[in-house]
């Protein structure tokens, strides 16, 4: 996304320019945050990006008081004056303070979803990883490791052998009619996730919340990646173990999440002013 010499961020409910961003962004203080999709200019699964974000700042005891309809409008507010469409929107809460701004969002194209993409592990563990905690130190390695290896995404493995969830990503596994993710308690909860679940527990397919250890894989038909950014993207490869791209399952939860999506963006999109 370029940025416009008229772009705004918004900080404690003001827009400013958004030259103004670099002054936030070496703050020492712990960063709650959330990065949310827009579509049309209408934030994807909002209600779940602003329960996660309270719950949170919750965790660590956070003092800022946040009130919800004025925080929607300031939101929805910074989307309409910069004539935000299809980007991503990252907010920030530190101290008692509120950054929101666009960011730049790489989306899948259409051959990664038709042939898969490529993953391989990694030993690594997100700090405390059931909060939404900025660490762009270690997103930074994690990223630079990813692209030293080649790969589209790497899946992380714990100090027990588990893989856990992906440095960005969330992770299922398929096997059967069957779905595999780990644990809430190991991961981060991923609102792409939480979606595909109802859609899942909807279609009455069975659900096994356990990790999965790296030699299993092979037990596997199908997995997939799942994140704000990327919906639901096919695995080709894990390492050297290959993968069905086209199972059916996972093809039948890939058109029923874009169906969702579009139920859902009918349904808010008078609140957001479209």
């Amino acid at each position: 996304m370029q940025t416009r010499t008229d772009e705004t961020i918004s900080f404690n409910y003001q827009l400013i320019p958004c030259t103004n961003l670099k002054d936030f962004l070496t703050t020492r203080y712990t960063i709650v945050y959330e990065a949310i999709r827009l579509i049309e200019g209408i934030p994807l699964f909002w209600e779940g990006h602003w329960n996660r974000l309270t719950n949170s700042l919750d965790a660590i005891d956070s003092k800022i008081i946040l009130q919800k309809e004025k925080f929607e409008k300031n939101l929805a507010l910074l989307i309409t004056q910069n004539e935000y469409l299809n980007t991503n929107i990252r907010i920030e809460i530190f101290g008692e303070n509120i950054l929101m701004y666009a960011i730049s969002a790489v989306y899948p194209i259409l051959s990664n979803y038709e042939n898969g993409v490529e993953v391989n592990f990694i030993n690594a563990i997100r700090p405390n990883p059931t909060r939404k905690i900025l660490r762009r130190s270690w997103a930074k390695m994690m990223e630079l490791k990813i692209n030293n290896s080649g790969v589209f995404e790497s899946l992380m493995i714990n100090d027990q052998g588990l893989i856990t969830e992906g440095s960005h990503t969330n992770v299922f596994f398929i096997k059967g009619n069957t779905l595999y993710s780990a644990d809430e308690s190991l991961i981060l909860p991923g609102i792409t996730r939480i979606e595909i679940l109802h859609i899942a527990e909807n279609k009455s397919a069975p659900l096994v919340y356990i990790p999965v250890i790296p030699k299993d894989v092979i037990n596997f038909d199908a997995a997939f990646l799942c994140a704000t950014s990327l919906h639901i993207l096919p695995i080709s490869k894990i390492n050297e173990q290959s993968f069905d791209i086209n199972n059916d399952l996972m093809r039948s939860l890939m058109l029923d999440f874009q169906d969702h999506i579009r139920y859902e963006l009918a349904d808010v999109k008078t609140k957001w002013g479209k």
